[in-house]
């Protein structure tokens, strides 16, 4: 079945490891445009952060962005928002203050931090993004159209046992315990743990946009590389895992490409949505 719609990942995925788009991908996502297919992405990036990414490569269509909490178009239509509830985000800023855990809430498209850290300033410059540092008070009170919440994780230091750090697996388990059917906490990138609704993911978000535009799900492709977009590139028609995707999640796909220092979503998009040889 031909391919209508095409949504890649952007970190590890679209984006080289100093975050840009190489001109390989930026023409192929042209050519695949010119062709007739809808190319968007799918992120974990707050939206302000991927429309300028939109921007580079030309694409003026509704985006995924905060692993499917909001799809709004470049030109600012929201066709999809899910917000956390206000009680729950206050409460879960306040168990990691207790806990000494570092977490970051987007409100309103913005970017808020607890303390300036080190942590802190790195994630400014990979989303490109400038963030406010407003308190842990301040932050348990900036709960109003949170789409989500973000773990920056160095190793956090147990207080029970602090020669033990703590390991994203367990503050995962540990806090979906604690916030059972409250909210839901998927791994992006290393050191990076989304905190969303539940129910909100790249699939969901996926299938709501393809239903939008009149398109079926068998005639859409996924492209990415970590553990929050497992789910969309199980839902997709057809997935496409980076060649520096881990194992268990290119077991799960269709096709395997170059890694994204090597233009492996122009690869995708020439050999399996064009159909052309350029790959071959």
């Amino acid at each position: 079945m031909k391919i209508k719609l095409f949504a890649t990942d952007l970190d590890g995925t679209l984006l080289t490891n100093d975050d840009n788009i190489s001109e390989g991908n930026i023409k192929a996502i042209k050519d695949a445009v010119d062709a007739g297919v809808m190319v968007t992405f799918a992120t974990g990036r707050m939206y302000s952060s991927a429309v300028k990414y939109a921007a580079q490569a030309g694409l003026d269509v509704p985006l995924i962005t905060y692993n499917g909490a909001l799809i709004k178009s470049t030109a600012g239509k929201i066709y999809f928002e899910s917000c956390i509830e206000p009680a729950v985000v206050s409460a879960f800023v306040r168990y990691c203050a207790q806990k000494h855990w570092y977490v970051q809430v987007n409100s309103d498209d913005k970017l808020y931090f607890p303390e300036y850290l080190q942590r802190s300033i790195s994630y400014e410059k990979s989303v490109g993004i400038e963030g406010k540092t407003i308190g842990w008070e301040a932050l348990e009170r900036k709960n109003r159209n949170v789409t989500k919440l973000l773990f920056v994780l160095e190793n956090f230091a147990n207080p029970d046992a602090p020669e033990k750090a703590i390991n994203e697996d367990e503050i995962i388990s540990e806090m979906m315990e604690k916030f059972a059917e409250k909210v839901t906490l998927v791994k992006s990138k290393k050191g990076l743990i989304e905190v969303i609704n539940p129910g909100v993911s790249k699939a969901s978000a996926l299938d709501v946009l393809a239903k939008q535009m009149g398109i079926t799900i068998d005639e859409v492709m996924a492209i990415g590389d970590a553990d929050n977009d497992l789910p969309m590139l199980r839902a997709a028609g057809k997935s496409v895992a980076m060649g520096n995707a881990a194992r268990h999640i290119q077991d799960v796909c269709d096709y395997v490409v170059n890694d994204n220092e090597n233009d492996g979503v122009a690869e995708a998009i020439y050999r399996y949505v064009l159909k052309k040889s350029i790959y071959s």
